[in-house]
């Protein structure tokens, strides 16, 4: 994959995907903006990239903050000078049934899942128009494809985020921009404990990026305005135990 001396911020850089996607990055030559709500774990996670020879800086920031996003914003390009690509990776999931859900409940669930993709793709998709040139790539889920019991708030927003990114994609799309989504099943180190997947295991955090990082090269100028799936099957319905 090819990567001309780009630069790319992935918000939630410390987390489960965000980790070994940002590791991936600085593989590839790319300079990378890890903006994280805890800045602790971000700083730790650039100091190791940095010592194998990447290109990587952390940065604070709060996803539910205008101000705070757009000082983000503000020091990243101050430091790199550009961002050509943009992951949407912060957010949050918690379990509530819809009839007991308080609106405070679901109002957090939508603004750090969809309008914090909203606040900072407007942070830096100024720069990437006036450069003719950008990815953008956000985390949606597989609750936004299909819905999930428990998680109506979660599923709802992660909805919201597959169509912001499809409705974004047409408008820039002849300014050099792409725009795509990717929507996980369950992430983690685990077996499948119920066999709900085909595969029989959750995904890892590292195939998750692997996925990201192609989407994020040089050579997708084609594609965009998808909602990508990486679920281990999970979407295709339940698995049965007869079929080997």
């Amino acid at each position: 994959m090819k990567f001309d001396n780009r630069v790319a911020v992935v918000t939630g850089g410390a987390g489960r995907i965000g980790r070994p996607l940002c590791e991936k990055f600085c593989d590839h030559g790319v300079g990378v903006a890890i903006a994280d709500l805890d800045l602790a774990k971000a700083e730790e996670w650039a100091a190791h990239l940095r010592a194998q020879g990447g290109r990587a800086r952390a940065y604070h920031f709060d996803v539910t903050s205008t101000e705070s996003v757009n000082a983000m914003a503000r020091s990243v390009l101050d430091d790199f000078g550009k961002v050509d690509i943009l992951i949407n990776n912060a957010g949050v999931w918690k379990r509530q049934l819809i009839s007991e859900m308080s609106e405070e409940f679901w109002t957090m669930h939508i603004d750090l899942n969809l309008t914090g993709t909203f606040r900072v793709t407007k942070a830096f998709l100024p720069g990437m128009q006036a450069a003719g040139y950008g990815r953008i790539i956000n985390l949606s889920s597989i609750a936004g494809e299909v819905g999930l019991p428990y998680f109506g708030a979660y599923s709802a927003a992660k909805a919201g985020v597959i169509i912001f990114t499809k409705t974004l994609a047409m408008e820039v799309a002849r300014q050099g921009i792409t725009v795509n989504c990717v929507s996980p099943g369950m992430i983690g180190d685990a077996p499948d404990p119920t066999k709900t997947t085909w595969v029989e295991r959750w995904g890892l955090g590292h195939e998750v990026a692997e996925l990201l990082l192609f989407l994020a090269s040089d050579g997708t100028s084609y594609i965009t305005g998808v909602d990508h799936t990486i679920d281990g099957g999970r979407i295709l319905g339940p698995r049965f135990a007869d079929v080997q």
